[in-house]
């Protein structure tokens, strides 16, 4: 570990897909995770276990964030990394989404990363950083994502904001935008929506679907020392489909 003390990340939406294995790949690297979830974690090595916070909780709701903050820091003292990944998909055109749509859209993509990065910066020093994983729905439009993409690009703007105005104190701010990620929902999808794999398996100018490991290395890669000079930069990892427009 770099300072012989036990750095601490923060990662939401912990138990499954993209977030399951990016809390495989900080476990890795050694940090302890304070892992967030309204489901219960389906696997932890056992030889880290001991470095695993589990919680259960559920980030839309307004004191959720200062709860896990507080568990964080009273487990180790610290927080290092915050990563929000939790998100919710399947959006709709605008004239088909309600006022209540909008709002779970804006509360748990965005207003719950925001709370989180609220809470966490007091507790932050100089070499902390906070990853919001995003999309690249959030940089172009697409047909049939309204809330979903506007959500998204809020957390590209929060991004760009913080690394400005934290920046100063040696917090980076970054994030990640995945295209086409091989989950359940996406085969589903890809096998029974022709429009959708048109858009986005047809138009991905790469021989394979995006895998979750994809988006964990790129996490890994934001949170090391590696990228200690790299602040409000949108990474995008989608095979190359927002290059081919």
């Amino acid at each position: 570990m770099e300072d012989g003390k036990r750095r601490t990340a923060i990662l939401t939406g912990a138990a499954g897909g993209i977030g399951q294995v990016c809390l495989a790949e900080l476990l890795k690297d050694g940090w302890h995770v304070v892992a967030a979830d309204r489901q219960p974690l389906p696997w932890i090595p056992q030889e880290a276990a001991s470095r695993v916070l589990e919680l259960r909780v559920d980030i839309s709701l307004p004191n959720a964030a200062a709860h896990i903050a507080e568990e964080a820091v009273r487990w180790t003292g610290r927080i290092d990394l915050l990563c929000n990944n939790a998100g919710i998909g399947n959006a709709g055109p605008v004239h088909e989404t309600s006022d209540a749509d909008l709002l779970r859209f804006m509360n748990v993509n965005f207003a719950a990363a925001f709370r989180l990065s609220r809470v966490a910066l007091p507790h932050m020093e100089s070499g902390a950083s906070i990853i919001h994983i995003t999309s690249v729905l959030g940089l172009l439009g697409t047909p049939s994502t309204a809330a979903y993409a506007a959500s998204k690009a809020a957390l590209i703007g929060l991004t760009r904001q913080m690394a400005r105005e934290y920046g100063p104190r040696g917090i980076r701010t970054n994030a990640v935008a995945p295209g086409l990620i091989d989950t359940q929902l996406v085969r589903d999808r890809l096998n029974n929506d022709a429009a959708f794999r048109r858009i986005w398996k047809d138009g991905t100018p790469f021989p394979r679907l995006g895998k979750p490991e994809d988006i964990a290395k790129a996490v890994r890669f934001l949170a090391s020392g590696d990228a200690a000079f790299v602040n409000g930069h949108v990474l995008v990892v989608d095979g190359g489909w927002s290059a081919a427009g």
